[in-house]
């Protein structure tokens, strides 16, 4: 069963389909060696909230954040999507990305 609040990373391919799915608590290490055994240059982020989907402040700063840490190593956030109740927010749909 998935945790009502959970927050996970996932390695794409170039088409942005998920290819491995990481929980954004384990060391920061298990996502480099995934990316790097995928071969993969995208992240995304998936949000699991039991109410609404709507981003917090603190959403859009690990957002922004992540975004700009990743360029250096060619590294690009697709997306971060948060899903609530019946509903899901993307911020690269509502161009924050």
């Amino acid at each position: 069963m998935r945790d009502p609040a959970s927050l996970n990373l996932l390695v794409l391919d170039n088409e942005w389909r998920p290819l491995h799915r990481l929980r954004a608590d384990q060391d920061w290490r298990r996502t480099v060696d995934a990316l790097l055994q995928w071969d993969s240059h995208w992240l995304a982020i998936e949000q699991q909230r039991p109410d609404s989907p709507l981003p917090l402040w603190t959403d859009i700063r690990l957002t922004r954040t992540l975004s700009k840490r990743l360029r250096p190593m060619e590294i690009a956030l697709a997306d971060h999507v948060i899903h609530g109740g019946q509903s899901r927010f993307s911020f690269r749909k509502a161009g924050l990305l």
